[in-house]
């Protein structure tokens, strides 16, 4: 046999020693999925001197004492960190100060989420940093000593505050129940309502006749509307509302009231409602939508 030959079957041997070698490092090392079948109502999130407590009740999700609606979006993601873990490698041990200061599993820097149902624990999780990538993390789970590497940015998901986590919708209605709209303004009350079959929209209780198609656009940006941020109970709003408007959906009268301070650049818009306790800021587009006139309506 020649040289030549010698050489290149060697160097095959070798390249089918390399395969056979990350084939089997592949099966030693698959991802390890651990679940959590078992549904629950209550979540404790503990980051530093911060806790944050979430409650499931019938309508959905609560925060704290006030019970304020939690984000929908927000409690999706954590629902699915905690039940689904897809665990990547085991990068080290508690026990060792140098190695849970390196992946901040140590007291202090940790965020500590318990999940209960019927004030019986399911699982608990200890997590650390992220990972270079920003798309793992470094956690401990159930009490277990192994660090674990999992897919997911989980230090951002528990992470956040009451007010990242706490729902901006201060109303929501189905957009085919809405049947009336009073909106006061200046004195002056805009009524519009929808009648006929096909029901369309037009002017009611003396107000001057409106194009129903711009009417029906209005009516339709109404269904709902989202704080651009909540007020602390404290705050002072001005003694005089800009406007009110009152929305008939099904058997239902929504109030809203708008109020504004400042001019020009500083002006600011503030609300109340009906189907909240509580006083919010809204951005100067969607306080536009509570603040019209009847020229804007016109055939």
């Amino acid at each position: 046999m020649s040289k030549r030959k010698i050489v290149l079957l060697s160097a095959c041997g070798v390249l089918l020693c390399i395969y056979v070698f990350q084939l089997v490092s592949s099966l030693r090392s698959p991802v390890k999925k651990i679940s959590l079948s078992a549904d629950f109502d209550a979540v404790t999130i503990e980051n530093g001197s911060s806790s944050v407590s979430l409650s499931k009740t019938g309508t959905g999700w609560i925060i704290g004492e006030k019970k304020y609606p939690a984000k929908q979006s927000s409690i999706d993601e954590i629902v699915n960190a905690v039940k689904d873990i897809n665990v990547l490698n085991t990068v080290g041990r508690t026990g060792n100060e140098a190695v849970e200061e390196r992946y901040e599993i140590n007291k202090g820097k940790a965020i500590t989420v318990t999940v209960s149902a019927g004030g019986k624990t399911l699982r608990t999780l200890t997590v650390g940093k992220a990972s270079s990538t920003g798309s793992q993390s470094y956690i401990t789970i159930d009490g277990g000593k192994d660090i674990c590497l999992v897919s997911g940015n989980m230090h951002e998901t528990f992470g956040k505050s009451v007010d990242d986590l706490r729902s901006k919708i201060v109303y929501e209605a189905k957009k085919e129940e809405l049947t009336k709209i009073e909106e006061t303004m200046d004195g002056i009350t805009l009524a519009v309502s929808k009648s006929g079959d096909p029901a369309s929209w037009g002017a009611a209780d003396g107000t001057p006749a409106v194009d129903s198609e711009k009417a029906s656009s209005w009516a339709d940006s109404l269904y709902s509307v989202s704080a651009d941020a909540w007020l602390d109970d404290s705050f002072v709003l001005p003694e005089k509302p800009e406007s009110v408007t009152v929305i008939t959906a099904g058997t239902k009268k929504i109030a809203l009231t708008v109020y504004k301070t400042g001019k020009d650049k500083d002006v600011k818009y503030y609300g109340t409602c009906s189907e909240s306790p509580y006083k919010f800021e809204l951005s100067s587009y969607a306080a536009g939508k509570y603040m019209k006139k009847a020229e804007d309506f016109k055939k």
